[in-house]
């Protein structure tokens, strides 16, 4: 199952599940891989541990940037602007 992060929060990860509900999860850090930052997606393993996962990511950023109908995507931290 790949997990989105959006944005952390203190000691925790505030995740969108990719299901149609768009349930958002709050997943302590300490669980999640130590390199996890925003944006970043995770695959859970069925033994239940998780790992970053780049290809995932990439897919979900192309996906994102086709809905938003750009040629080109540069996603960054939000709380910089």
């Amino acid at each position: 199952m790949d997990i989105f992060v959006e944005r952390i929060d203190g000691d925790y990860a505030l995740c969108r599940l990719n299901d149609r509900e768009k349930n958002l999860i709050k997943l302590p850090l300490r669980e999640l891989p130590k390199d996890v930052k925003e944006l970043s997606v995770v695959t859970l393993k069925s033994n239940g541990t998780f790992f970053l996962n780049d290809y995932a990511k990439e897919l979900r950023m192309e996906k994102i940037a086709k809905k938003l109908k750009c040629k080109k995507y540069i996603f960054t931290n939000y709380r910089e602007f």
